[in-house]
């Protein structure tokens, strides 16, 4: 072992493909500039967009039409008059107008049901709307609003004239206490956020960097040149790995630093004061489980990528292998973020997964050390799967020197599962 891998070399050769790295503007902008900036800006411009196209919905009049409104309530006609956000509209045929867009609202005043007869001026209201649209259902949501606060005064005028006070005629009502910490509000919005962005970012530094050691060094003709280094061809792949790991490693905490300093100015578009009351830190015990989980999800994700890369020999070939290999790794993540899901161990078991849940209940500040083992035993498995399968790979000549002709779906298919043995045709 001692004579396969020379550590001496290996650091030298990793310090050369991290320099040559930041000579590189691709992997230089996708390892490290995207990391701090994309997605902080990106969701600032989102929460952004949709606080402007809320507000310029919510700055439309809306037109209601009120019809049969007994002559006991022509009050309330005068309230929706001096809303600003509705505008009265007469209309000959209402549903056809408010299919037609002339009209956002019908409201017809009906006579009271028989168990409601007694209250004098009681009444009932059918509305009519078009729920497809904005315009129609904001009207509807304004409409319910003026009413509520006009029935609540008039339930209150009736029961003065029956000698009832307000407390009286309220049997009920309801208070809200929410026991939550500003804290812990806080760590729940990080857990539904950072382990998705986490895992894209060390997906997307790991990439350029995976591409262009391997498929790149083909296409610009050095790969032949790196092989034929006066060390073990091992110590060249190693380092080649430590290198994107490293990249991958980066970018992931990168992105993690930057999304912990500008959360709070990014959701404060859509979260308005709210933000004030909520706060985004993440426990200090927490840290280094975050970052050992990052460095084995760089590990892993880094050994994948290298494998898919390898069989490219053009820097556009690698892209299109290495894709799937992308969309697997994050898209089984899309389904957690969803809240009230639970760590279990079948998803553990599932690797990426069990990253993302880890890192969501570290947030949180707790800890499931059983349901963590099992995580770090399974992405401590799959990266040694992954290396085994690159080592195995690159005994076979004809891949190394690139005239290897297939994926690596043919090559697993021919080499790896009994078929066809190099040299056999």
């Amino acid at each position: 072992m001692a004579n396969l891998f020379r550590w001496a070399d290996i650091r030298l050769l990793y310090w050369r493909e991290l320099r040559s790295a930041l000579r590189e503007r691709n992997i230089v902008v996708n390892g490290i500039l995207l990391p701090i900036f994309l997605y902080p800006l990106l969701l600032w411009l989102i929460y952004t967009g949709m606080t402007f196209v809320s507000g310029q919905t919510q700055g439309f009049a809306s037109r209601i039409m009120l019809e049969n409104l007994p002559q006991a309530h022509q009050e309330l006609r005068k309230e929706f008059e001096r809303d600003p956000r509705i505008e009265l509209k007469d209309s000959q045929d209402p549903t056809a107008d408010i299919r037609g867009e002339a009209l956002d609202l019908a409201a017809d005043f009906l006579p009271p049901a028989a168990a409601a007869a007694p209250l004098g001026g009681n009444f009932g209201v059918r509305l009519t709307y078009d729920n497809s649209k904005d315009r129609s259902s904001i009207a509807r949501d304004r409409f319910e609003e003026l009413l509520s606060r006009y029935r609540d005064r008039y339930l209150e005028h009736q029961a003065s004239a029956l000698g009832l006070s307000t407390a009286q005629l309220q049997q009920f009502w309801i208070e809200t206490r929410n026991v939550a910490t500003s804290r812990q509000m806080g760590q729940f919005i990080l857990g539904l956020m950072l382990p998705l962005f986490l895992i894209i970012m060390v997906a997307v530094g790991c990439m350029y960097p995976a591409i262009d050691s391997t498929a790149g060094e083909r296409e610009k003709s050095t790969w032949e040149t790196s092989m034929t280094i006066a060390t073990p061809r091992a110590n060249i792949i190693v380092a080649k790995y430590l290198y994107v790991a490293t990249m991958a490693t980066l970018a992931g905490i990168l992105n993690l630093t930057a999304m912990l300093l500008s959360v709070k100015a990014v959701l404060a578009p859509i979260m308005g004061n709210s933000t004030d009351e909520v706060s985004f830190r993440i426990p200090l015990a927490s840290v280094p489980l975050i970052l050992l989980l990052t460095i084995l999800l760089a590990c892993f994700v880094a050994a994948g990528m290298m494998i898919f890369a390898s069989f490219a020999r053009t820097f556009r070939e690698g892209q299109a292998m290495v894709s799937p290999f992308y969309i697997a790794v994050f898209l089984p993540v899309l389904f957690l973020q969803v809240p009230g899901i639970q760590f279990t161990t079948g998803l553990a078991l599932i690797p990426v997964v069990n990253v993302a849940m880890v890192f969501r209940e570290a947030i949180a500040g707790t800890f499931h050390w059983p349901l963590i083992g099992i995580t770090l035993a399974v992405e401590a498995l799959c990266v040694a799967l992954a290396l085994w399968l690159a080592a195995t790979i690159l005994r076979y000549e004809d891949f190394l020197i690139g005239s290897y002709g297939g994926n690596f779906a043919k090559f697993l298919k021919e080499r790896l599962l009994g078929g066809r043995r190099r040299g056999r045709q």
